[in-house]
């Protein structure tokens, strides 16, 4: 139903896909010329300073990144490799993966200390660059282990790519004090900057009048500072409107896609959440403008029926709390005496 077959709302679907790196990167110029700074003795063959790149999905991290290895690349034939750690969680993984990049060695040889000796030899005299994207994901021994390894091992530099430093502080200390990396923080893209991205995006993907500014405005309104999802829903809003043989993306497609987003937003917001924050949703939901006193009745009424121990009265305004501030009820002060909210289920 969603392929990518002929079209005439998209003349470049490449444009539109992740694996896409454009010339220049929006707002990002500081983050990059740190990247740059870090990485470039690597031109004169001498070993980089390790970099951290932080921040929320969506933010250009690995992009930035990508950005730098390819004007490396370009300049001094500077070698790299990304590795995916959501797929590769272990050194010897990781080693795996470079002997199998580069190929160094054939498919049949199995030895761990050889494969070493042949990245350390392959590398002695020619510094590079390693980047392990979603770093997060590995176990936080494991990574001790992983970083300490290649900083040991080889003449490298290490870019590490998370959502935050959690995991640069959950290392044993001397690993951390071993690596040392630089830090640089990607801040959620503004509204502004994400339209411009949007609008740069259609302008080279999609066909001329198949868009309008207002449905890029509401497509960066809902994707939060997050550029990646921006392009998702730009490019779904696309199919499907090919898909209904439109020749243009439609109010009524583009309102189908952020529905869907906003659905699933609130199910990993639920998901986030505990089993009594779950309850209180469903409650509000059930009976939409409900008064804090009734929802705070039915609640005990329904721990009673599944036997479960209630909240203390205390933490039930908290829990509350918890669930307007994900999005996910709102709170209003209600039409009669005393301290009394009246709760409602955000609109989708």
């Amino acid at each position: 139903m969603y392929g990518d077959g002929p079209s005439s709302i998209i003349v470049e679907h490449d444009v539109l896909r992740e694996a896409y790196i454009p010339e220049k990167l929006k707002a990002r110029e500081i983050q990059i010329e740190q990247i740059l700074c870090c990485l470039s003795p690597v031109i004169n063959r001498q070993k980089p300073i390790h970099v951290w790149l932080h921040g929320k999905p969506g933010t250009g991290k690995t992009t930035a990144a990508i950005h730098v290895l390819r004007h490396l690349e370009e300049k001094a034939s500077v070698k790299s490799i990304i590795i995916n750690c959501w797929k590769k969680k272990t050194f010897y993984e990781i080693v795996d993966e470079m002997i199998s990049e580069f190929g160094i060695l054939s498919a049949n040889e199995h030895r761990t200390s050889f494969k070493l000796e042949r990245l350390r030899s392959f590398f002695r005299n020619h510094p590079f660059i390693i980047v392990l994207d979603e770093v997060d994901q590995v176990k936080p021994r494991e990574l001790s282990s992983v970083l300490y390894n290649l900083d040991s091992m080889l003449n490298a530099g290490i870019v590490c790519i998370s959502s935050s430093t959690r995991a640069l502080t959950g290392l044993e200390e001397r690993v951390r004090s071993r690596l040392n990396p630089h830090t640089v923080f990607f801040p959620c893209y503004s509204s502004r900057v994400l339209l411009d991205i949007l609008i740069e995006r259609a302008g080279l993907a999609l066909a001329e009048g198949s868009w309008t500014l207002t449905a890029l405005r509401k497509i960066a309104a809902i994707a939060r500072g997050d550029a990646r999802a921006a392009i998702r829903i730009l490019r779904k809003t696309a199919i499907l409107a090919d898909h209904q043989l439109l020749d243009r993306i439609t109010s009524e497609t583009l309102k189908e896609q952020l529905n869907a987003v906003k659905e699933t937003r609130k199910a990993q917001a639920l998901d986030s959440l505990t089993k009594d924050h779950r309850m209180l949703y469903e409650i509000v939901k059930e009976k939409d403008g409900i008064v804090s006193g009734d929802l705070w009745k039915r609640y005990k009424r329904r721990c009673s029926q599944i036997r479960r121990r209630p909240l203390a009265s205390r933490t039930f305004s908290d829990y509350a709390s918890r669930l307007v501030q994900a999005g996910l009820i709102t709170s209003e002060r209600a039409r009669v005496r005393g301290k009394v909210r009246l709760f409602r289920v955000c609109n989708p």
